[in-house]
């Protein structure tokens, strides 16, 4: 499941921005990990990094508990043709 803001306060079309700007950020996080640029953030963004990673990793946790995750990635192996099954080594 893709990232999302951790406050739930937020009004309708407030928590669709904002999830869109954690997924952005989560994606930047991604990259400069990468890269191993993590070090040039400022302090607080570290700080953010290191909340949004905690807030994850209980997220993961949740929905492995509730199957979703299995179900997520059936269904998109359900979308591989035979081919690209194959080249994956699936």
């Amino acid at each position: 499941m893709p990232c999302e803001s951790a406050f739930r306060s937020y009004s309708y079309s407030y928590k669709n921005e904002a999830d869109a700007a954690t997924r952005a950020a989560c994606d930047m996080r991604t990259i400069l990990r990468r890269f191993n640029l993590e070090k040039e953030l400022t302090v607080e963004t570290r700080k953010w990094i290191k909340q949004h990673d905690k807030e994850d990793e209980e997220r993961i946790k949740r929905e492995n508990e509730a199957g979703i995750r299995e179900k997520t990635r059936l269904r998109a192996l359900d979308k591989l043709t035979l081919e690209e099954r194959r080249v994956l080594g699936l």
